[in-house]
């Protein structure tokens, strides 16, 4: 568990399973998500049962991002390319956690954790111009823009 004065990123559990379904089926969300097609709580659930593999057989990883012992949204590494040392960034905050700080901890958690554990030398996500939250929050982490919608880290 990485935890910083307000939150915690902690491993997907299955007591997340309402938690995911809702947040996964959120339409309003698919356009930053790439889902197309809502899931199935099974689905989910097997998801959340293979959650907890190592990113290096995996690909990837979601960080549950954890408030007072209330799931409020997720943070991912995706996408993760040992041979490169870097790895994809996701986050996404139930809105009505929004503009409270916990993305910006959540984020700073992560770049910590994908430096000092996972070893990485780049993060890189992919942001739309209209998302101008995600914008601000990943320019405030230190991500540059390197082309048309696409921000970079380096450590």
């Amino acid at each position: 568990m990485l935890e910083s004065s307000l939150i915690s990123l902690r491993t997907l559990e299955i007591n997340d399973l309402d938690f995911l379904f809702s947040l996964e089926n959120d339409k309003s969300i698919w356009s930053v998500s790439g889902t197309t097609e809502p899931y199935s709580l099974e689905q989910l659930a097997n998801y959340i049962t293979h959650a907890t593999e190592d990113i290096a057989i995996s690909e990837q990883f979601r960080f549950v991002i954890d408030w007072n012992g209330k799931a409020i949204g997720c943070i991912d590494l995706y996408d993760y390319n040992f041979k490169k040392k870097n790895a994809a960034v996701g986050i996404v905050i139930l809105k009505e956690y929004r503009k409270k700080g916990f993305a910006k901890q959540s984020l700073t958690l992560l770049v910590k954790y994908a430096w000092d554990k996972l070893n990485l030398k780049q993060l890189r996500t992919e942001i739309s111009s209209s998302n101008k939250e995600s914008l601000a929050l990943f320019h405030s982490g230190g991500f540059e823009m390197v082309r048309h919608n696409n921000y970079i880290l380096n450590r």
